[in-house]
């Protein structure tokens, strides 16, 4: 007998698979007429859009979410936010698991592939972690929230508000409900806002197995060497990006730490990007292209895979093992953190070109640039072109979207081919 098509799929294929039907499944459901406000006349391009938006955890829009969407959209779009955080793996497993269905080997691959574990031990008690820290940070995050928004909303706008801003802070999203493509600008001065939001994102993009392994082993020195990396690397491109921004946007250092936070994978700002110089967009461009950390809700190449390519380079300069914290990084992780630089550097060669192709001279390329990088590393910043963009280019920048979120390594593998058997002789490739 032959057995059944999810059972002959790789995981990596049903990884693709399953992402696809969640956005096609949102987009249909944006489409229908109570999803949008009276008066209201959404096109299919726009809900497939904000669709691969919200489960690629980007937050580039092509309408207004707030004016557009009625109560049932908005809640539409905050649940493809929260599956497209926790990932399809998680939530067929979090399924079987209800239903009492036996978690197999198959399943098991599936989270190992979905998560980049490097094996398949307590596979299931991640999944658990991931449920219970997710929800758990987002209820706290609501909380605080809500008593910033009743400050100008009624009480159950403001729970409606905190809730969504929550889920859209953890999960690195970046969508907002406060109309006219204004993010969080008004809450520019806002300690709370700004703190809490900054730090939904900084949980989220860190990574389940990172929140997990502070919650065990609180002191520094009993840390894993990935933990170790992720938050050393996170405080470093923190400073980093608060400094430049005092610096060179002439930012307050809240604004300017609420934008380097929240520039590398989330997409919320409280000032206006487009008004950045060139210089100011430019080194935008390179934290969103870092991105967030390995097994979190965030994109980008991952902090992780930077550092590598660091001391990979550090490596050559210096003339010392590639190593840290007192432990070698292997061969086979520098290979790869090459591989996913150069996968990574195509797709927004490639889609920057395409783009420019398909829309002239109609905007500049720096513009188009930095909505593509946006997309890729699904930080869903943007210096306002998205809306305007022709039908053909959202589709374009929804692709985007979509090989960032499940990553570029992932599409790689699932079109590689059968491997040959046969051998060949070796022979030196001259290099530089």
């Amino acid at each position: 007998m032959k057995k059944p098509l999810s059972k002959r799929m790789q995981p990596n294929h049903l990884l693709l698979v399953g992402f696809l039907l969640i956005i096609l499944f949102g987009s249909l459901l944006l489409s229908l007429p109570i999803a949008h406000n009276p008066g209201i006349d959404l096109a299919y391009i726009d809900a497939l859009f904000i669709s691969a938006s919200a489960v690629c955890v980007t937050g580039l829009v092509t309408v207004d979410v707030a004016l557009t969407f009625s109560l049932f959209g908005r809640t539409v779009i905050a649940v493809l936010i929260l599956l497209g955080g926790l990932g399809f793996a998680a939530i067929v497993i979090s399924f079987s698991l209800l239903l009492g269905m036996n978690v197999n080997l198959s399943k098991r691959l599936f989270i190992k592939e979905a998560y980049n574990l490097s094996s398949m031990k307590g596979t299931l008690g991640i999944v658990r972690a991931v449920l219970i820290s997710s929800f758990l940070i987002q209820g706290v995050g609501t909380v605080v929230e809500y008593f910033v928004f009743r400050q100008a909303y009624s009480p159950l706008d403001a729970f409606g508000h905190a809730l969504f801003n929550t889920i859209s802070a953890f999960n690195n999203a970046g969508f907002d409900l406060m109309g006219g493509y204004r993010s969080l600008t008004v809450y520019q001065d806002n300690l709370v806002m700004n703190l809490t939001t900054a730090l939904l994102i900084i949980l989220g993009g860190s990574g389940f197995f990172v929140l997990a392994d502070c919650v065990r082993n609180r002191k520094w020195s009993t840390l894993s060497m990935h933990s170790r990396i992720v938050i050393l690397m996170n405080a470093s491109l923190i400073t980093l990006g608060l400094l430049f921004f005092m610096a060179v946007e002439h930012l307050s250092p809240l604004a300017a730490f609420f934008q380097s936070v929240t520039t590398r994978t989330a997409g919320f700002n409280t000032v206006d990007i487009a008004a950045f110089s060139q210089a100011g967009l430019f080194f935008a461009m390179i934290l969103m292209f870092i991105g967030a950390s390995p097994g979190s809700t965030g994109g980008g190449i991952k902090t992780t895979t930077t550092f590598a390519l660091l001391l990979s380079l550090g490596s050559l300069m210096f003339r010392r093992e590639p190593a840290a914290f007192k432990r070698k990084v292997n061969s086979d992780s520098i290979l790869k953190a090459f591989q996913v630089l150069l996968l990574s550097f195509l797709v927004v060669v490639l889609g920057s070109m395409t783009l420019v192709l398909i829309e002239g001279g109609n905007f500049d390329f720096l513009a188009v640039l930095f909505e593509t990088v946006s997309a890729f590393a699904t930080v869903g910043l943007s210096c306002g072109i998205t809306p305007s963009l022709s039908t053909v280019s959202k589709v374009v920048l929804s692709l985007i979207m979509f090989a960032g979120r499940v990553g570029p390594i992932t599409i790689a593998t699932s079109l590689k081919a059968k491997p040959s058997h046969l051998g060949y002789i070796e022979e030196q490739v001259f290099i530089g």
